[in-house]
């Protein structure tokens, strides 16, 4: 007889912990992961992957400073706050889904600063700086749709 109470208590055990790790897996397969956004990382991946010709432009210590102007514009429109936040609630426009920020104008910034440097950099060389910026942001799910593994490609 007490055979049967130790089965059934282990039954019972059982399919607890089986439901609370399933209701725990469905609630962590629809969270968003934050994507985060690691400076020296982002100067290192855009580095290696630039054409010769900007390579032969820009140092990696130029690639950071595009890297914060970047950043600065995103910080100028409303898209990043303070650590620990959530981004990008300042640039959503009340009541619908529209963000102020475009990459087309990020790009124009970081153009215009790279020319108004004391030493002027290469415009195509910024501009390509800023493209991979926009990839590596939207592999790390940073903008756009979901996220994936950086360097996947």
């Amino acid at each position: 007889m007490i055979w049967i109470f130790i089965v059934v208590a282990v039954l019972v055990v059982v399919a607890v912990g089986f439901a609370a790790v399933g209701s725990a897996l469905g609630r962590l397969e629809t969270t968003v992961l934050p994507a985060v956004f690691e400076v020296d990382d982002v100067v290192e991946w855009v580095s290696e992957r630039l054409p010769d010709e900007a390579a032969g432009q820009l140092s990696r210590s130029d690639v950071a400073v595009i890297v914060g102007w970047y950043l600065d514009y995103f910080g100028s429109v409303g898209l990043a706050t303070e650590h620990g936040q959530e981004l990008g609630d300042a640039a959503i426009d009340e009541g619908t889904d529209r963000v102020v920020a475009r990459l087309d104008d990020a790009l124009e910034v970081l153009v215009a600063r790279g020319l108004g440097e004391a030493e002027p950099l290469d415009a195509v060389s910024v501009a390509v700086v800023a493209d991979l910026l926009g990839v590596y942001m939207a592999e790390v799910g940073a903008i756009g749709g979901t996220a994936g593994q950086v360097g996947d490609r």
